[in-house]
C-alpha cells in the first residue's frame, strides 16, 4: 500500500477476499558464513553494502525499538505480509484471508510447508504467542503493547489492564495454519499494521529455551524469512544477512549477500562509497550540494518529522505561552535551505506530508492546520505574557550526538530563541540516543529534540502518543477534548472514512496549537545508490526496505 492510500485503498483492500497464492520448503539453519565482500558492482555473488549510523540494539522484535534493529529483523522473520518496493501490501507467509462483512473478523491462512531454521513448522500458534506476549509484557518488551490497542483485536483494553487473562483477546489458531483474528471495531490500516515487526511470529518453545538470552545474538533466533543472520558480534560494527535458500519464495530473491558497516561519521561513509565498500549512503546537509549532480543521488522526502518535545510536568514548560512562544521564534524556513540543506522542508503541524490521503486525495497533513510560521512580533508577545506567568528563564534542549546535523539544528534553534527572547538562556545536551530515550522514558528531561516516524499509514501512527497515559506520551500531555475526539475516531466513527477524518484532523490542530511538540521540520532523505541497485526503497511507514525485493544487475 502506498503511504498515500491509507483511508481509500485499505478500507476496500479489507473488504476483498485476497487468494496469494505460494508455497513453503524449509529454512536454512543460522549456521556462520564469512562469504565475500564484493560489492554490487563488482559482479560473482550479489552482495549489498550498508552503512548505518548505529549498531543493532536487540534481535528481539519486542525490544528492537531502531529502524536498523527492526529491520534485520522483518527480513530474517517473515510475518503475514510484507510492503515492496512500490509502497504496496504483497503477501509474507500468508497465503489468503477473508473479511467479514461487518470488517470485524479476519481470517489468515498461512502457505503450506513453512519452517524455522530448527526445522519446525511455523503456524498459527506461533502468531497468537508472539501477539499474546506483546499484549502481557511489561518494562523494556511493552514498548509496542499500544500496537495491539492500534489493532483494536478484541477484548484489548481490559487484557493490557490486566482484567481479562490473554487467552481472552481476540486471536485464535483455529488450526495449525488458521489464524482467526476478532476486532473491536473496523481497522483500515489493519493490513499496514501486520507487516510492522511486533506483528511477526515467534516460536513460543524456542523463547523459552533461550530465556533471557532471546534475541541477544544470531543464534538466539529463528529464521523464516528470505534471509538469516550469518555474521554478527554483539556491538560488533557490522553485521551480515545471507539469502536463505529454503524460503517459500527463494526463486524470486536476488541479492545473496547484505552487510551491514557501521559507520557513525558521514563523510567516512561517503568514502567507503567512493572506494566501492558500500553501496548506498545517506548524506548530510553539507555534503547535498556536492552530490547533488552526481548520476546516483537521489532525494526523497523522509518519513520523520523532528519536534522539540516538551515535558509538560516541568515548571515553565506547562505554560502555554511560554511553549508558543519558542515555537515562533524558530524561522523553519532557514533552517531548513542554510543548515540542513538535505531536502528537509518546514513542518507546521504534528504529522508529516506524504502520510496518507483521503478517497478524495486530499494529504492530511495539507487539510490540517498550519501553526508556528515564524512570526518575532507574536513570539516576543507570548514570551512578555509567559514572564509574568513563570520565573523560569533558562531551558536545556537534549539531542543525539550520533546525527551529524543534530549540533547545528540545535545551535540554530539556541541562537533564535536567545536573539528573540529576551533574558532567555537556553543550553544544548548532547547525549547517547539510547540515554536520551531513557531520559524521555523516565521523564526526566525539560526538551528533546525527539523524531517521531510513522508504523503504519494513518494519522494515528502520530497521533496516538498524545493520548493521556499512553506508554509514548513522553510529554506528560493530557487534554480531554483530544482523547474523546481520539476515542471517537477509532470506535463509533472508524467504519466512516468523513467522520474519522474530521475527528483526527481536530485531534491532530488541538495538540499542535498547544505546542507539547512543537514541529520543527519533516526530514528528506538524500542518498548515493549504485547505479547496478534497483529496489532499495525508503518507505514512509513501518520497515524501511524488505529486501527480498532488491535486485542487483
Amino acid at each position: 500500500m502506498k503511504t498515500k492510500k491509507a483511508f481509500s485503498i485499505l478500507v476496500a483492500a479489507v473488504l476483498a477476499v485476497s487468494s496469494l497464492a505460494g508455497c513453503g520448503t524449509t529454512p536454512a539453519s543460522s549456521g556462520t558464513a564469512s562469504g565475500s565482500t564484493q560489492t554490487s558492482s563488482t559482479g560473482g555473488t550479489k552482495t549489498l553494502n550498508l552503512a548505518v549510523q548505529s549498531a543493532v540494539m536487540s534481535l528481539d522484535p519486542l525490544i528492537a525499538g531502531d529502524a536498523i534493529s527492526m529491520g534485520i529483523i522483518s527480513n530474517v522473520d517473515e510475518g503475514l505480509f510484507v510492503v515492496d518496493d512500490k509502497g504496496d501490501i504483497k503477501p509474507g507467509l500468508c497465503k489468503s484471508y477473508e473479511v467479514s462483512k461487518d470488517q470485524l473478523t479476519y481470517t489468515f491462512h498461512l502457505r503450506d510447508g513453512v519452517k524455522w531454521s530448527n526445522g519446525q513448522a511455523v503456524t498459527a500458534q506461533d502468531f497468537v504467542y508472539a501477539w499474546q506476549r506483546n499484549a502481557t509484557s511489561t518494562g523494556d518488551l511493552s514498548a509496542f503493547q499500544y500496537q495491539i490497542e492500534m489493532a483494536a483485536i478484541k477484548n484489548y483494553e481490559k487484557v493490557l489492564a490486566g482484567k481479562l487473562s490473554v487467552d481472552q483477546l481476540g486471536v485464535k489458531a483455529v488450526d495449525d495454519k488458521t489464524i482467526q483474528l476478532q476486532l473491536e471495531h473496523p481497522v483500515p490500516f489493519l493490513l499496514n499494521l501486520l507487516a510492522f515487526t511486533p506483528w511477526v511470529p515467534v516460536n513460543e518453545a524456542f523463547l523459552k529455551s533461550q530465556g533471557s538470552k532471546f534475541g541477544v545474538t544470531k543464534d538466539n533466533i529463528l529464521y523464516n524469512g528470505p534471509y538469516y543472520i550469518s555474521d554478527y558480534q554483539v556491538g560488533g560494527s557490522s553485521i551480515t544477512l545471507t539469502k536463505n535458500p529454503n524460503y517459500w519464495d527463494a526463486a524470486n530473491v536476488d541479492v545473496d549477500k547484505i552487510t551491514y558497516q557501521v559507520i557513525s561519521d558521514t563523510q567516512q561513509a561517503v568514502m567507503s562509497y567512493k572506494n566501492k565498500t558500500v553501496d548506498n549512503v545517506e548524506l548530510t546537509g553539507d555534503l547535498v550540494s556536492q552530490y547533488s549532480s552526481d548520476s546516483e543521488f537521489s532525494s526523497v522526502a523522509g518519513p520523520y518529522n523532528y519536534y522539540l518535545m516538551f515535558n509538560t510536568k516541568v515548571k515553565g514548560l506547562d505554560n502555554l505561552n511560554f511553549r508558543q512562544a519558542i515555537a515562533y521564534a524558530i524561522d523553519r524556513t532557514t533552517l531548513c535551505n542554510n543548515v540542513l540543506n538535505n531536502g528537509s522542508v518546514p513542518a507546521y503541524n504534528m504529522t508529516m506530508k506524504g502520510l496518507c490521503s483521503n478517497s478524495s486525495g486530499q494529504d492530511f497533513s495539507e487539510a490540517s492546520g498550519q501553526y508556528f510560521k515564524y512570526d518575532t512580533t507574536k513570539a516576543k508577545q507570548l514570551w512578555a505574557k509567559a514572564k509574568t506567568e513563570t520565573s523560569v528563564r533558562s531551558i536545556t534542549i537534549t539531542y543525539d550526538q550520533e546525527k551529524d546535523f543534530a549540533a547545528n539544528t540545535c545551535a540554530f534553534i539556541k541562537s533564535a530563541l536567545e536573539k528573540t527572547l529576551d533574558g532567555l538562556t537556553v543550553n544544548i545536551e548532547a547525549t547517547p540516543k539510547k540515554n536520551r530515550l531513557q531520559k524521555e522514558s523516565d521523564h526526566n528531561y525539560q526538551i528533546c529534540m525527539h523524531a517521531w516516524g510513522p508504523d503504519y499509514a494513518d494519522p494515528t501512527a502520530i497521533l496516538a502518543m498524545y493520548k493521556s497515559n499512553h506508554p509514548s506520551n513522553y510529554s506528560q500531555w493530557s487534554n480531554k477534548e483530544f482523547d474523546t475526539l481520539y476515542d471517537k475516531a477509532n470506535s463509533t466513527d472508524s467504519g466512516n472514512e468523513d467522520a474519522r477524518w474530521q475527528d483526527l484532523i481536530q485531534c491532530n490542530n488541538i495538540c499542535t496549537e498547544q505546542a507539547v511538540c512543537v514541529p520543527i521540520f519533516q526530514t528528506g532523505f538524500a542518498q548515493l545508490t549504485r547505479s547496478t541497485v534497483s529496489g532499495l526503497s525508503n518507505h514512509m511507514t513501518g520497515i524501511k526496505c524488505f529486501y527480498k525485493f532488491v535486485t542487483i544487475k
